[in-house]
């Protein structure tokens, strides 16, 4: 039989209201009726009606997080750092999918807001006007993951693209690799993409290497966007030993195809990745990559979100949180 609170306001010889009072966390009860009344619902098992509490005190405790790939061990790891922090401070978490798709991430969002989360972490490799404004009208709170808000209205957390795309790249040409391959995502305008080869232009610039364009590909960011890429682009040229990879992902298929064509990596074409997936660590050669750490990232976004939906903070700010650059066997000449 169900427990209700009068079940436990009779047990606790007390009022409905004053058990309400204790679940509520309303301070206008006596720490010996509140110890009564907390013995009172151990001993029942009762479990108060969430939805009841959060109309009550307008605040459900609840998070949304809008990622675009479940499946991605590097959205994965960040959801984990999001849910250890979540349950020191007894949040709980709403996931949503939103595969990269615009029309996906608005619904998204709405049913977050519908939900009443108190706050929604939003998760993309670029942040549109339209979903800017999106978020910026939305009731809950919101801070950003992996992108930032570059108008300053919206907080985030996140690593310097471009500040890491350009050490991997000085790294590079340190080691003698002056025409270098660039595997980018087919979001050609996108933050990510933007900054990342803003970074690598950079590290051109400042070691006298001139940069050519027609050096830079896009395709699809997967492991079998990287394979065909590195496929047609062998087919095409030989006038390079370096390949810039998006991510570790279009790396693993880039020295897929390599092999696959009979050469070597690192001895004939050196391939670097981006954000460590763990994969990378555990590949024949390992692959040379930058690492985001998405762990604390999550964590660090939902500290600064929880700290938001509880109003002890009201600043908009931007943190980046520091990356680590993993140089492995993957790139011929790299120390």
């Amino acid at each position: 039989m169900k427990v209700k609170i009068v079940d436990v306001a009779r047990e606790a010889n007390v009022s409905v209201a004053t058990v309400s009072r204790v679940v509520n966390n309303i301070p206008l009860v006596n720490e010996e009726t509140r110890e009564r009344v907390l013995e009172a619902i151990k001993k029942t098992g009762y479990k108060p009606n969430a939805i009841a509490r959060s109309l009550k005190i307008q605040k459900t405790n609840t998070l949304g997080i809008m990622i675009p790939d479940i499946t991605n061990p590097f959205y994965t790891e960040m959801v984990r750092g999001a849910e250890d922090v979540c349950g020191i401070y007894k949040y709980n978490i709403i996931l949503s999918n939103t595969d990269f798709d615009p029309e996906k991430e608005r619904k998204s969002l709405d049913v977050l807001v519908e939900k009443q989360c108190d706050g929604i972490i939003y998760v993309g490799k670029n942040l549109t006007d339209d979903m800017r404004e999106e978020l910026i009208n939305a009731s809950s709170e919101v801070v950003l993951g992996c992108v930032p808000d570059e108008t300053g209205k919206l907080s985030g957390v996140l690593i310097d693209n471009e500040l890491a795309a350009y050490d991997l790249a000085i790294k590079a040409l340190d080691a003698g690799h002056t025409r270098s391959v660039v595997f980018s995502d087919d979001e050609k305008e996108g933050y990510i993409n933007v900054k990342r080869l803003n970074g690598i232009k950079k590290a051109y610039r400042e070691k006298g290497v001139e940069f050519d364009e027609g050096l830079v590909y896009y395709a699809n960011s997967s492991v079998l966007g990287g394979y065909h890429l590195m496929q047609d682009v062998m087919e095409e040229r030989s006038d390079f030993t370096n390949v810039f990879c998006y991510n570790d992902q279009m790396a693993l298929g880039a020295i897929r195809a390599i092999e696959d064509a009979g050469k070597n990596v690192p001895g004939d074409i050196s391939v670097c990745g981006f954000n460590n997936f763990w994969v990378a660590e555990w590949t024949r050669p390992e692959i040379t990559t930058i690492s985001q750490p998405m762990y604390d990232i999550g964590a660090v976004a939902t500290r600064m979100l929880i700290k938001m939906c509880e109003k002890e903070e009201s600043e908009t700010k931007t943190l980046y949180v520091p990356y680590d650059m993993k140089v492995r066997e993957s790139v011929r000449g790299m120390k």
